[in-house]
């Protein structure tokens, strides 16, 4: 019996000694494994996009947990932590944490009328105007339409105007409703708010931007302007040009920090998400958001007047994934030659920032793919099980591209038929022809006409630098067409319709 008692409490002693040192070396086991499989998926997808570079990180309260740099920049050198990228729309969420400082020092109320702080600001007419407030613009409910962004974003000069002066462009602008009753996602939105702050702080966006949050962050390498682009060296970043990836963008909007022109290395992305999991605390445990503005700011909006949730808080997108990714605080951003993710989980407190140095603005989805991936990887383990198609840009650059070389041809052949004598021909054949040429010869025009009513041939250039070329070559080559088929048109008309042979003319013939 006393045997059986030692022989009990020696098995106890030895379960309880296996439950204290074995227990956590199961789940780092499992957090390893679990990292391995994110590092596989985004090489994957590295290759399946062709993209050069790209930087990751899985981030807690305290800083990176896991991080990892592939592939290169575009100077050529190995992509580092220290790589500096561009983050896109990544920066609204930075821009309206800033925004909220703002507010919390009673500088700002959210339902303050923007009108009251800028005079200029006329988009939709005075009636509209003046019932937009802050909270609209940090909600995307103004009424400003999706098309607002092209209109006053992505200034590459180093001239370009302040918010300030870009906002008249707005003035004409149709609202889609009157405040609070639609939600539209557009980088104009930011663009007041830069001028909003501007107009109550008397400085920059991007220097009271560094002394609210960055600085208060650890975000010490941010890129808010030209200026600190060129201090740190950012590299181009990389578009398509018929499918391979090119270091050709490298252009910074001076003014364009509130919206997407914000960027940094990994370090200072993941410094921005440990901050956010730190519900606003420095890591020093200052506190520069208070929880009610952190709550705010992570609470989805609602249209009026049925209360329809938007998708979008104040800077943050809010939940509209599908699990483990429904209670997600997340944000994803581009720019031409860019593109970044953040994903914070804060019932997980842990989150994950990802920075790659290629877009596409037609294989957006396919781009993108590689964060929401990696944060569904760290949330439950799964990867999705299909790809985005990249098939859109395959065929939208392939079709415009065999256009433009078939008007080459065209444009050829015709002024090789100039150098030949004029043949006649019918009225009705000669017309339907050279109708048929002209129609040709105009459907890149028709294209570009489209284009130019719907984001600029400005901004085509900037995102889609591929489709740029050939579309204007088409329309090159076909207005080359259109012009030397009238010539030869004209000329035909001039020799007169064919004359049917007579018998005896086939009798002379024959001889």
């Amino acid at each position: 019996m006393r045997f059986r008692l030692r022989r009990a409490a020696a098995s106890t002693v030895a379960l309880l000694l296996c439950l204290l040192l074995c227990a956590p070396a199961a789940p780092a086991a499992t957090r390893s494994s679990r990292y391995a499989a994110i590092d596989a998926y985004i090489q994957d997808r590295m290759k399946a996009t062709h993209t050069p570079g790209l930087s990751y990180a899985v981030v807690g309260p305290d800083g990176p947990i896991h991080q990892r740099s592939w592939g290169t920049d575009g100077h050529g050198e190995r992509i580092t932590a220290g790589t500096p990228f561009l983050w896109g729309s990544v920066a609204k969420p930075i821009a309206a944490s800033a925004v909220m400082v703002l507010v919390q020092d009673g500088r700002l109320r959210l339902d303050d009328r923007v009108v009251d702080h800028l005079p200029n600001f006329r988009f939709g007419g005075a009636a509209h105007a003046s019932r937009v407030t802050a909270r609209h613009l940090l909600h995307q409910t103004a009424g400003l339409p999706e098309a607002a962004t092209l209109k006053v974003t992505d200034c590459f000069e180093a001239d370009c105007p302040r918010p300030s002066e870009r906002i008249g462009d707005l003035d004409d602008l149709r609202p889609l409703g009157p405040p609070g009753t639609e939600y539209a996602y557009t980088s104009a939105n930011y663009l007041v708010l830069a001028a909003l702050v501007e107009s109550i702080t008397g400085r920059s966006f991007a220097d009271y931007l560094r002394q609210a949050v960055l600085d208060p962050a650890n975000m010490d390498g941010a890129i808010t302007d030209q200026a600190s682009a060129r201090k740190r060296n950012l590299p181009p970043g990389h578009q398509l040009l018929w499918g391979i990836p090119t270091a050709i963008a490298d252009g910074v909007d001076d003014h364009g920090a509130g919206y997407g022109y914000l960027g940094g290395d990994l370090n200072d992305l993941a410094a921005f998400a440990s901050f956010q999991l730190r519900a606003g605390r420095t890591a020093d445990g200052d506190t520069v958001l208070t929880p009610e503005s952190v709550r705010l700011m992570r609470e989805e909006g609602r249209l009026q007047p049925n209360g329809t949730g938007t998708g979008h808080g104040l800077g943050w997108r809010v939940g509209g994934l599908d699990a483990p990714l429904d209670e997600a605080i997340w944000h994803t951003g581009a720019t031409p030659g860019y593109s970044a993710m953040l994903f914070l989980l804060p019932k997980r407190n842990i989150a994950v920032v990802l920075q790659q140095n290629l877009y596409e603005l037609l294989q957006d989805e396919a781009v993108m793919q590689v964060g929401f991936g990696a944060a569904r990887l760290l949330a439950d383990g799964r990867a999705p099980t299909s790809s985005a198609s990249t098939s859109l840009y395959y065929w939208t650059i392939g079709g415009a591209t065999t256009l433009a070389m078939a008007l080459i041809l065209t444009a050829g052949r015709s002024a090789l038929l100039l150098r030949r004598p004029a043949t006649p021909s019918s009225p009705l054949r000669r017309t339907v022809l050279t109708a048929l040429w002209c129609l040709a010869g105009a459907l890149p025009w028709i294209a570009l006409a489209q284009v130019a009513d719907r984001m600029g041939l400005g901004q085509l250039m900037n995102w889609v630098p591929d489709l740029f070329i050939s579309v204007w070559v088409a329309a090159a080559a076909g207005a080359a067409t259109i012009v030397l088929r009238l010539i030869l048109a004209i000329r035909s008309a001039r020799v007169g319709p064919r004359r049917p042979r007579s018998g005896r003319d086939e009798g002379l013939a024959a001889e």
